[in-house]
């Protein structure tokens, strides 16, 4: 009999510990553009997330979202100084993406370590930060809401100009 109380109360002590670890890992929300990466996401996979664009071209999807407006692009057919003409990379491959929400978010909703952020205030009255992680610069829009706190209106992901050159054969 007291097998059985230990190994319940064993049981029970682990599914306890598994529930608060997944909740200490799950420190900031996740949102359904992260699953867009710059330079390796694909055409296919992002319309295999989102459906089919409700605009958009060969180089540029554009998807309405419960978030808001995501705007993808593509490597595609054009060359820049950004993108050179010899990348080892597709020309379905995301290049760059932005989300404008729909409804601007307190800052602190996206759960990201801000300290990591520089910020910039533009001549606008919007503040700029700017992180770069893993090659891929974040960028957010923030704008001071009636309340006083920081309202996030639109996040734009890049990559670095280091990382698009690994990729690339330089001329």
């Amino acid at each position: 009999m007291k097998i059985k109380q230990l190994l319940a109360l064993f049981c029970f002590l682990l599914f306890a510990l598994s529930g608060f670890a997944q909740t200490k890992e799950a420190k900031r929300a996740e949102f359904e553009w992260e699953k867009i990466i710059p330079l390796v996401t694909k055409k296919a996979e992002v319309e295999n997330y989102f459906g089919k664009p409700s605009k958009g071209h060969t180089d540029t999807s554009i998807f309405d979202t419960n978030s808001g407006k995501i705007f993808v692009y593509y490597r595609g057919l054009e060359v820049s100084e950004r993108m050179p003409d010899k990348c080892n990379i597709s020309r379905d491959t995301v290049i760059t993406l932005g989300i404008d929400l729909t409804k601007a978010i307190p800052i602190e909703e996206l759960g990201w370590e801000l300290d990591k952020f520089n910020k910039t205030l533009r001549n606008d009255g919007v503040y700029v930060y700017a992180y770069m992680e893993n090659g891929i610069g974040i960028y957010l829009s923030v704008f001071n809401g009636q309340d006083g706190k920081q309202l996030v209106s639109s996040i734009g992901y890049q990559p670095s100009y280091l990382n698009i050159k690994n990729k690339c054969i330089m001329k």
